[in-house]
């Protein structure tokens, strides 16, 4: 009797096993899926076709606006932090302007002569005229940030730019992305618009666009001698004639 309870208990709870068993199998399989199908929900608002004229990014599906354009650069966060790196704390950045100005020390190498080089081939001028494109040169003897290979690759507030603004203002007047080497050997040059800088003092940023906000790691000053601007909106015509001549000749 003892035996025969044994194997109907073995029977019951081998029974109950075997019932079990498919039902768990099946709630993880739901369970795999249900988390699959939410992943794809999530990300499919970033995901387009493969087509060179769709660039994606945080909110950005569709044609990114061409850099240099008042439509551009209102898509460009400008909460910016300031966290200036100094020189030999854990890595250099540096900036300079003009560095190619002067056709003597350029050595007959032209706008060239700064690139690749070591600071000594680098000049800087820090007054400049508007209306040609300035040309300046950077370093930092560390990685570059960028989001080349991202999904983000095309979304203007990723990446490393130089900006130029007026000093400790927000508006960006002109910027460039200086993150297509992740490490720069020397050197490296490139060109900033100006046709929208006039006389005045001027910055230049070195910034890094985070999904945290555009960090400031560096500023360099510079003074623009011409052209003058416009006077703004609603102010006064100057006058029609100017001083009178003195009396005394």
């Amino acid at each position: 009797g003892a035996l025969d309870g044994q194997l109907k208990c073995r029977q019951r709870s081998t029974s109950m096993s075997t019932e079990k068993f498919p039902k768990l199998q099946l709630q993880q399989v739901l369970y795999k899926l249900s988390n699959f199908l939410l992943l794809l929900a999530a990300t499919s608002t970033l995901w387009t076709p493969c087509d060179s004229s769709r660039s994606l990014g945080w909110g950005i599906v569709g044609d990114v606006p061409r850099g240099d354009t008042d439509e551009y650069l209102s898509l460009v966060r400008t909460d910016y932090r300031f966290r200036i790196q100094g020189d030999y704390v854990r890595y250099s950045i540096d900036i300079r302007i003009n560095p190619c100005q002067d056709e003597t020390i350029a050595g007959g190498l032209g706008t060239s002569c700064c690139s690749g080089t070591a600071v000594a081939g680098c000049q800087h001028h820090p007054e400049v005229d508007g209306g040609d494109d300035l040309q300046v040169a950077y370093f930092q003897n560390a990685h570059i940030p960028n989001c080349r290979d991202t999904l983000f690759e095309s979304d203007p507030n990723c990446g490393t730019f130089l900006e130029i603004h007026r000093p400790s203002e927000r508006t960006i007047l002109a910027d460039v992305g200086i993150d297509d080497d992740d490490y720069v050997s020397g050197y490296q040059t490139t060109w900033l618009a100006t046709h929208r800088i006039c006389v005045g003092d001027h910055e230049l940023w070195w910034v890094v666009r985070t999904p945290a906000g555009p960090i400031v790691k560096q500023v360099k000053t510079f003074y623009v001698r011409s052209p003058s601007c416009d006077a703004p909106a609603g102010s006064p015509d100057p006058p029609e004639a100017g001083l009178p001549d003195p009396e005394i000749p």
